[in-house]
């Protein structure tokens, strides 16, 4: 067994583990490949990987959308970590329209606001509007949404 044979094996078994503990992007994983040395195994592992199914951009995406929008966060916040985890933009609204009409976001905004002045019982009106629209623009939910539900409230 040669040096790159075994240093392949070990690049594989650090990638299966990240694998293992949650589903990655293709760019995730050549990031944390080459970040721990395995720059040169990168390539022929995903390469491996894709044919194989471990590793698939699309499925990625949709599991991704589902997770992030349990938590709740609104579109731009979970397209922009997307974007970040190498998605092209098309993928993400492909998915994310699969997606939509599942999702209430002016329910789920609703349902967070109300969580939130409750929290803020005590403070100033206005300040406690700023909080909650501050919070729920930081979790990426469209303005014009927080802004209608914070009317409503």
């Amino acid at each position: 067994m040669s040096f790159d044979d075994l240093n392949f094996k070990k690049a594989k078994g650090y990638a299966l583990r990240l694998l293992k503990l949650r589903p990655r992007s293709v760019l995730e994983l050549r990031q944390k490949l080459n970040s721990k040395g395995y720059a040169a195994e990168a390539d022929m592992l995903i390469e491996d990987f894709l044919r194989l199914g471990f590793l698939d951009d699309e499925a990625f995406t949709k599991v991704w959308l589902q997770y992030r929008l349990n938590r709740p966060m609104g579109y731009r916040r979970v397209s922009r970590e997307l974007a970040d985890k190498g998605i092209p933009q098309d993928l993400v609204q492909s998915q994310w329209a699969d997606i939509k009409e599942s999702y209430d976001e002016l329910d789920v905004v609703r349902s967070l606001a109300q969580k939130r002045i409750r929290k803020y019982t005590n403070i100033d009106p206005l300040k406690r509007k700023k909080r909650v629209m501050d919070y729920l623009a930081r979790r990426g939910f469209q303005l014009d949404v927080i802004m209608k539900v914070i009317k409503e409230l």
